[in-house]
Formats: structure tokens, C-alpha cells, sequence
């Protein structure tokens, strides 16, 4: 929640929030917080005043604010207070007053904030980077967890923000855009919140403003100068993204939706706007990719945010209803392929000792949390609107959206609203998935056919590892004539089956559009840089060959998550430090049989490559491969071939970003080809001899 569009929903597009159990706190109650800082960024700081009006009769006050802050005061009611400031909590006892109003709490304080910058984004699966806060000539970002004004410890009924800065630096935050202007030396914007939810972040830089208003939504772009001619496309795509989830869901929760630009490439979604980085702002196929995930957070994740106790459900569900449900809107094939394709990333990236359950997915830090928390979170939704229908499962959605807005909600939540929506009791449907790591894995065995004076008949058993889970299995028998489709209940290790057809039958396949989440059987799993990602046993090989640095060749391996693979020179390869290990070479080997043939299609020369009509010419171009050796070794082997040191530099950050294919060709500064050699044995299907 793509192609280099793992660049944001892979890589990039995390929802950046704080957690539930924050915001849901049950301490003194706020009315409601006023906030006014100003930006300074020559020197990198921040100085603010705020004030808090918490419930009347509150005596004790904790907030919490960045530890290396300054406090400068602290007062109640105009009276300055003694406080305690450590660890980042401030706090404070408030005498008992005869009073029965609010108690209006204000603090004076001052911060400094420049995070280093990431060099190599690009290998990063934490969507942070590590970033809390940054105030500097290029631009500013305060996330949520910088500390960057007194958070009380519940959210406020109401909030309000005043953000000065420079002159020509226009800032962005949560809520509507009360006023905005420059007056002298500063520019300065006031934002108003009627419905606070969570932490606030807060985005500024020297951005040019484009607005309109549709259906009673402010939408704006605060671009740099650079990319402020790509405004219009970006507001066309909100109001129709905003148009065609609200029909799903319900009215847009939030004042305003901005469309911010980011000085380093993020893909955050906030409450009313979200943060892409200016590259990623230039992609011309994220409007229509990883756009609408962003604004599909505004209503789960942002308007509705995530009870992380029972692990968050916000990236799957999102992933499901903009990753996947655009492209199976477009077309049933494209629906079919992205599930093949997530179950695909599971096998090759999610080993047994990375593997948890979907109750102990809180934010990706990894391939395996990233493919857990999105992919495997996505298939749960999928076969729940699978057994439900599409209107109880969307029902349910719209139901949820009117109860739990500007609330949090947990898995039991949906598990509630599903059952209730559908008219019967999903919990064992989804229970036995927060509980275990994993999935079920099937075999198809002692598949046999008979004619009968009616037709043919196919029988067989579906043996299911332990431990077993209750499913309903979809199985198809291709035949001389019409499909059969069957749907077998199963629930232990070994279930029976007979299918009928009046045709003569060609195979028998379970699964076969890929709508369960399974463990795939060895030969339904391409080949493909995720291969390389998911290797428990990868040897890294410098051959004479090789146009790249060997610091190169080390952010090859640590962007694709083998940073501590052992590297070697060709010299030193021999029969035993091959045995047992994936391969991963720089340049061509002299022993070529180390290598697969080439795929169909590919031609590999001292100074050119091709991909069918793709050609590149030295120095500029990269080929890089992913193929596996024939039985009985049947290891992966890789192939990374740049032209020049130049070619080296330039395409390694975009290799991981293709972790589903398994042929790149990188040439005039993009990529020229991406392919991926399907298995030529499909797994969990039986072929009849007569077809083969």
C-alpha cells in the first residue's frame, strides 16, 4: 500500500502516525489547545507558545514535548507555575482554585531540529528514515514524533495553529486554512481543526500554491517552483480519488486535502494532506498508482486510527483498497496477478524465523514485516469480501466509518462490523490468522480421472500441513469443454474430492486465481529480485568482469537486504563455496556454466545489451538478472552487469524497486525492461498425460 511504485507503497507509502494507545489516553480532558511557533530556519529551531485549556477541576498536568527542548515558562491562568522538565514530559500541579471554567495551561519553549538527511534513500525500508524533525534552508518537516509543540496526553476537542515564518515560506499542517499571507519579512497561516485527530506534524519550504474547491473540499498542491506546473494534474486526481472513495465510504472526514512536496522522498499520509517527495512527485504513473493509497489513509488510518493493541490493520486494508482493488477494477487478469504477486513476495521474502502473526504487525522495519503487514493483511480482507459479498463486506465499511471516525478501531472491530454486516459469525475466519505466523500449505495427491456413462469424473486428496486451517479451497478442472469450478471445504490434513464434467478433463488446479492466502508450493514461485531479497544463503562473487566499484556492489547488496553477505573474488570460487548458496555476481564469470541461459529474448555483449527492442550501448545501461540453476542444485543464481562505473552509480538505488521481476534493463537514465520468466512447472496442478 507499483512497479517502481514499491517505491512508495513498498518503500515509500507507509502511514506515518502515532499510536492509538497515545491518543486514546484516558487523563485530563482538553477543551482545547492553541498553538503558535514560528520557523526559523537559519539556525534550525523552532519557538513556540502554546496554550492548553484542560477540563476544569484538572490538577495535575503531563505533556510532552522534544527532551532537548528549552522550556522557557510555564503558567496557569497568567501566574507562572514551578515545573519539572525531563525525558521529554513536563510536568506541572495546579493549586486548587474556586473556579469552575477551563484551566488554561501555557507554555514558552524553544527546540532545535536538524536530523541528518538520507544519502541513499533508496535501500531504506524504514519510511522515516530515522527523521523526526528537520528545520532548514530547503525546507521543514516536523513529524509526529519530533516533539515539536506540548502534546497533552488526550486529544483536544478543538485545535488551532499559527505558523510564522520567513517571508515566501508558506507552511502546511492539520485542519482548514483559516488565513494565509506575508506581511514585512513574514508569511505567516493560521489552521483550525473541528475534529483533532492524533499528533500533529506540520510541513513548510518556499511553495507555490494552487487551490480549488470541489464538493465542499479545499483542495490544494504546495509544490517548490520546480514541479508547480504538475499542480493541475494533481488536484484533477484528488477530486476524483476523494469522489470515488467517498462513494464507498462516506463524506471525506477532513477540511482540506493538500498535496505536499517533500525536500527528501517520502510517501506519508497525514490527517488532510499527505507528503511525497519532489522525485516521487514527478513519477508520471504515481497519480494513478501510489496516490490513491494516500488518500485512502485519510479515511483508515488518519480519519480512523489504528488500536495498535491488537496490531494494525490499516496498511492491508489499504493496500487492498487502492493497490489492488484500482487494478481489479481495470481488469479481472490485473486483480488476478497482483494476488499471485503477493503471495509470490510471502515465499520469496518471509522466512520462518522473520515470520509473525498479523497481531504483531505495528509499522514495516523490513521485506518481511513490509509483505506480512501489507500483502498477507491485504489476502485476509480479500477472502473475508470473498465469503461475504461485495455488499456486506462494503456495507460494513461504511458502517464502520460512521461509528469509529475520529475514534480508533482494533481487528475485533471489523471482525464485529463484518458479522453484523454479513448476517453470520467471521470470527473463525479471521481469528486464525492474528494467532499464527504463516499459512496453510496445500498438495494436490493420487489425482486420477475415470469416464463414466454421464462423463468424467476426477478425484483426488488435498493434504494440508499442519497446523491446519479452515478454509474454503477453490478448485478448477479444465476440460475438452466448459470450466468446473468446485468450492471444497477444508479443515485437517487430508480432505477427498471428486469433481464431475461431461468432457473429457485436461487438469485440475486448486486456487487457481490465487484468492486464498497460502504458503505457494517451489514451482508456482518465479524467479525474481525478491529471490535475491528472501536468500538465507547468498554469496556475493566479483568477477573480472565487473564495471563496478566494490563500495558499489556493497549498496547493491545492502539496498537489496544482504548488506552482510560475504563477497569474493572469482579466484576464490570453487566447487565447495558454491555448494549450498544462492549466487549473486558482478560482471560475467569465465565459467559460464555457473550461469542459466540467458532468458528468451535477452542478448549479452562485452559493450551492448538488448531486451527484445530494447537496446542499450556502453557506458550507459545495466542488465541485471535473477534466474535459477536446474535441479538438483536448483539455486538462484543473479547477474548484475553495468557498461561503466557511471551505470553502476546511477541504477543501483532503482534495483530494489523491481523486487517482482527478474530481468532489468536500465538505459538512458530509466528502465528499458522489466520481465519476469514465469515457472514452466506449475505448482498444486495436475496435468493429464494426454495434455502434456
Amino acid at each position: 500500500m507499483n512497479r517502481f511504485v514499491v517505491l512508495l507503497v513498498s518503500f515509500l507509502s507507509a502511514l506515518y502516525q502515532v499510536s492509538a494507545a497515545y491518543a486514546d489516553f484516558d487523563g485530563p480532558k482538553v477543551e482545547r489547545q492553541d498553538i503558535f511557533v514560528t520557523l526559523k530556519p537559519a539556525d534550525h529551531s523552532v519557538s513556540g507558545e502554546s496554550t492548553i485549556s484542560f477540563a476544569a477541576g484538572t490538577r495535575t498536568v503531563s505533556l510532552r514535548l522534544s527532551p532537548t527542548a528549552k522550556v522557557g515558562a510555564v503558567t496557569v491562568s497568567g501566574e507562572h507555575l514551578p515545573f519539572s522538565f525531563s525525558g521529554g514530559v513536563l510536568s506541572l500541579d495546579i493549586p486548587k482554585t474556586g473556579g469552575s471554567g477551563t484551566v488554561p495551561v501555557t507554555v514558552v519553549y524553544s527546540a532545535v531540529y536538524n536530523d541528518s538527511l538520507p544519502l541513499n534513500s533508496g535501500s531504506s525500508e524504514d519510511p522515516t528514515y530515522g527523521i523526526n524533525g528537520v528545520i532548514s534552508a530547503q525546507g521543514t518537516f516536523l513529524g509526529a514524533g519530533a516533539g515539536w509543540y506540548p502534546a497533552p496526553p488526550s486529544t483536544p476537542r478543538t485545535r488551532s495553529i499559527r505558523i510564522s515564518a520567513p517571508a515566501g515560506i508558506e507552511a502546511v499542517t492539520n485542519g482548514k486554512r483559516v488565513s494565509r499571507g506575508t506581511a514585512g519579512a513574514i508569511t505567516h497561516s493560521v489552521w483550525e481543526e473541528a475534529n483533532p485527530v492524533g499528533i500533529l506534524s506540520l510541513c513548510a519550504g518556499p511553495y507555490r500554491i494552487e487551490e480549488k474547491r470541489v464538493d465542499g473540499v479545499d483542495l490544494y498542491t504546495y509544490f517548490y517552483p520546480q514541479n508547480a506546473a504538475l499542480s493541475s494534474r494533481y488536484l484533477e486526481a484528488a477530486a476524483k480519488y476523494l469522489r470515488f472513495y467517498s462513494d464507498l465510504f462516506g463524506p471525506y472526514p477532513f477540511e482540506k486535502f493538500a498535496v505536499v512536496e517533500n525536500f527528501f522522498p517520502t510517501g506519508y499520509g497525514f490527517p488532510s494532506f499527505t507528503l511525497l517527495g519532489g522525485s516521487i512527485i514527478r513519477l508520471p504513473f504515481i497519480i494513478d498508482t501510489s496516490f490513491p493509497h494516500e488518500i485512502a489513509h485519510s479515511w483508515w488510518g488518519n480519519g480512523i486510527d489504528v488500536d495498535q493493541r491488537e496490531g494494525n490493520w490499516s496498511e492491508g486494508l489499504v493496500t487492498y483498497l487502492a493497490d489492488y482493488l484500482l487494478k481489479e477494477k481495470r481488469s479481472a487478469t490485473e486483480g488476478r496477478d497482483y494476488r499471485r504477486q503477493l503471495l509470490a513476495d510471502y515465499a520469496s521474502l518471509v522466512a520462518p524465523d522473520s515470520d509473525f502473526p498479523l497481531s504483531g504487525f505495528t509499522s514495516r522495519v523490513d521485506p518481511a514485516s513490509r509483505t506480512i503487514g501489507y500483502g498477507k493483511s491485504a489476502m485476509v480482507f480479500h477472502m473475508i469480501r470473498s465469503e461475504i459479498g461485495d455488499r456486506a463486506f462494503f456495507g460494513a465499511l461504511r458502517d464502520l466509518c460512521r461509528e469509529r471516525m475520529y475514534r480508533s478501531a482494533a481487528w475485533s472491530d471489523f471482525e464485529r462490523t463484518f458479522s453484523r454486516s454479513s448476517g453470520r459469525d467471521v470470527s473463525s475466519i479471521m481469528k486464525q490468522w492474528f494467532s499464527r505466523p504463516s499459512g496453510p500449505h496445500f498438495v494436490l495427491s493420487n489425482v486420477t480421472r475415470r469416464q463414466e456413462v454421464t462423463g468424467w469424473v476426477v478425484s483426488g486428496t488435498i493434504v494440508q500441513t499442519a497446523p491446519y486451517y479452515e478454509m474454503r479451497l477453490p478448485l478448477l478442472l479444465e476440460t475438452d469443454g466448459i470450466p468446473v469450478r468446485k468450492i471444497l471445504p477444508v479443515s485437517q490434513g487430508v480432505t477427498t474430492f471428486n469433481i464431475s464434467g461431461p468432457a473429457e478433463p485436461r487438469r485440475v488446479s486448486l486456487d487457481p486465481d490465487a484468492d486464498l492466502f497460502r504458503v505457494l508450493d517451489p514451482g508456482e514461485i518465479p524467479v525474481t529480485v525478491n529471490s535475491i531479497k528472501g536468500s538465507k544463503q547468498l554469496l556475493a562473487v566479483m568477477t573480472g568482469q565487473c564495471r563496478a566499484t566494490g563500495e558499489t556492489f556493497g549498496r547493491l547488496l545492502e539496498s537489496l537486504g544482504q548488506g552482510k553477505t560475504a563477497v569474493i573474488r572469482e579466484e576464490e570460487l570453487n566447487a565447495a563455496r558454491v555448494r549450498g548458496h544462492d549466487l549473486i555476481f558482478c560482471g560475467t564469470p569465465k565459467d559460464r556454466s555457473l550461469l542459466p541461459a540467458l532468458p528468451v529474448g535477452i542478448t549479452l555483449r562485452d559493450a551492448e545489451f538488448s531486451a527484445y527492442e530494447n537496446v542499450v550501448h556502453a557506458p550507459d545501461g545495466l542488465l541485471f538478472m535473477v534466474s535459477r540453476q536446474p535441479q538438483p542444485s536448483g539455486r538462484v543464481v543473479a547477474l548484475f552487469q553495468p557498461l561503466s562505473r557511471a551505470a553502476a552509480e546511477q541504477y543501483v538505488p532503482k534495483i530494489t524497486h523491481y523486487g517482482k521481476y527478474g530481468s532489468l534493463l536500465f538505459g538512458g537514465g530509466a528502465i528499458r525492461y522489466k520481465g519476469t520468466i514465469q515457472p514452466s512447472v506449475e505448482g498444486n496442478s495436475v496435468v493429464f498425460p494426454k495434455y502434456m
